[in-house]
């Protein structure tokens, strides 16, 4: 009883810190703000908000599949492809997102003669994520206890059948929470798709505020929606994150 009064106190003395501090900064800006106009537009950007929900789950699935495959090209005894692999991971984690945004759409996507700016947006926030996703699959992989290698020697598994039985069984849990944290990123990520002019939440809140010149209220909504997405998941990656550890 003492130890669960001693965790849940701090959590309501800073709540009530967080809520008179931003009660404080309201009431302060209260005359100058009107939500009213911000939500004429309310279809427009519940609509965004889908959109961005939608779109990040695109990429969080094909994003999943690409780092895979690059996490099986780093893992392979072929030297050639294996060095193809770690430049294009050294290329894309250390270009700007905004950079690999405008490079695809503006570059590759003129070269290959492809307009879709929707498509190709996608595909930047893929190639983007894909490296982070390898990363996370290379963290479990290396978690895997090597006596489990030498009992799929000794059994003379393929490969299909030592990912299949033994190597993915014991990495889903160890990936969950980055997983939901790469999803976090990428729903960030999203509001960089704004410059190409994708009627995410980012794009449509900034049309809205220009049209309304409600920049502050418009602001502050976008801050909200991003919040309300992105803590419940940074708590639910740290809920398995704990209870993965626990089990271990």
């Amino acid at each position: 009883m003492i130890m669960l009064k001693k965790r849940i106190l701090p959590v309501i003395v800073i709540a009530i810190v967080y809520i008179l501090f931003f009660t404080f900064i309201i009431n302060q800006v209260a005359d100058v703000l009107d939500f009213s106009v911000i939500f004429q537009y309310k279809k427009q950007l519940i609509k965004a908000i889908g959109t961005t929900v939608f779109l990040s789950l695109a990429v969080l699935f094909a994003s999943m599949i690409v780092g895979f495959l690059l996490f099986l090209m780093t893992e392979s005894s072929n030297r050639y492809l294996k060095y193809l692999i770690i430049v294009y991971k050294e290329i894309v984690m250390g270009t700007p997102l905004l950079v690999l945004v405008f490079v695809v759409v503006y570059i590759i996507g003129v070269a290959f003669n492809i307009s879709d700016k929707l498509m190709l947006g996608f595909t930047a926030l893929t190639l983007y994520m894909s490296p982070y996703m390898t990363n996370v699959y290379e963290g479990a992989y290396n978690t895997i206890d090597e006596n489990q290698f030498i009992v799929m020697d000794f059994y003379g598994f393929n490969l299909f059948q030592r990912y299949r039985y033994i190597i993915l069984p014991q990495m889903i849990k160890s990936i969950i929470p980055g997983l939901i944290n790469n999803l976090s990123s990428i729903v960030k990520g999203t509001s960089i798709l704004s410059t190409i002019a994708i009627s995410e939440i980012f794009y449509s809140v900034s049309v809205v505020s220009n049209r309304t010149y409600r920049y502050i209220e418009g602001y502050f909504v976008l801050w909200m929606v991003y919040l309300v997405i992105t803590i419940p998941l940074s708590r639910l990656a740290k809920y398995y994150s704990k209870q993965w550890n626990q089990n271990d």
